[in-house]
């Protein structure tokens, strides 16, 4: 009897370990997954996102190589990449709605600021963002006849961030037109933000999306525009004032 009872405690063991590699497993690529086939959808580039490592047990983990695309008519390698996104779960909400987030911390991202007289790569990217935002069309939505997965759900789930740092941005700043060049590696102001989507029951992952990426955008810009000014492109004023505000009207638009 000791034997049998043995036998079936290190057979529930087995079973409680194996259930719980599969969760951890399935978790990761359950988030790869979604970020590769939300993200395209949100940015209208290609998104790719190399390893997920979180852990459902304590809610910590992180999110490896992950890059955006540019869109075409630009040409770079990437508009924005990250090597690293460190991310602390409250390990109670990963599987309910809202997923609590506790925080999310981006150190040396790095950003490519392409620009010619038609626009910017990083504004036109916003622009996608807010434009899935504001469609409010539900492509990943399922079917309400066919059990959704959990690849179907995350689409629809909700996020509350307490916090989000992003910090060592390091901006390659790419601008042409008329003959003229910038090209320069800027080094932007750190972004702190806090209680994302408390005031609203949480937010989608476009929303998410849009207001993370907001503020970094706007600071790539901004200096973008410094360094147009300062450099190169100042350079434009010999070919008439009218033409160098077209030029950056275009560019900054």
């Amino acid at each position: 009897m000791k034997k049998i009872l043995l036998s079936v405690a290190s057979l529930l063991l087995l079973l409680v370990l194996g259930g719980g590699a599969y969760v951890y497993i399935s978790l990761n690529s359950l988030v790869k997954k979604a970020v590769e086939t939300v993200g395209p959808a949100i940015t209208r580039t290609d998104v790719t996102l190399a390893s997920a490592t979180i852990s459902p047990l304590s809610g910590n983990g992180s999110l490896n190589g992950f890059t955006v695309g540019n869109p075409k008519g630009y040409n770079a390698p990437y508009a924005l990449k990250l090597a690293n996104i460190a991310v602390s779960l409250d390990k109670e909400s990963i599987f309910k709605d809202p997923i609590v987030v506790n925080s999310i911390e981006i150190h040396d991202p790095q950003l490519a600021l392409v620009g010619t007289p038609g626009g910017t790569n990083l504004q036109e990217i916003m622009r996608n963002i807010r434009s899935f935002a504001a469609s409010k069309v539900k492509a990943f939505e399922p079917p309400t006849t066919v059990s959704s997965t959990p690849v179907e759900k995350s689409h629809a789930r909700k996020f509350l961030v307490k916090s989000v740092v992003i910090t060592g941005t390091q901006l390659d700043v790419v601008l042409s037109a008329f003959g003229q060049s910038v090209n320069q590696t800027l080094t932007l102001p750190d972004i702190r933000l806090q209680n994302l989507g408390s005031g609203s029951g949480g937010l989608s992952a476009s929303e998410l999306s849009e207001q993370i990426l907001t503020p970094l955008i706007n600071a790539a810009i901004d200096e973008g525009i410094k360094a147009a000014s300062k450099q190169g492109l100042i350079q434009l004023q010999q070919n008439g004032g009218k033409e160098l505000g077209n030029f950056l009207k275009g560019l900054f638009k």
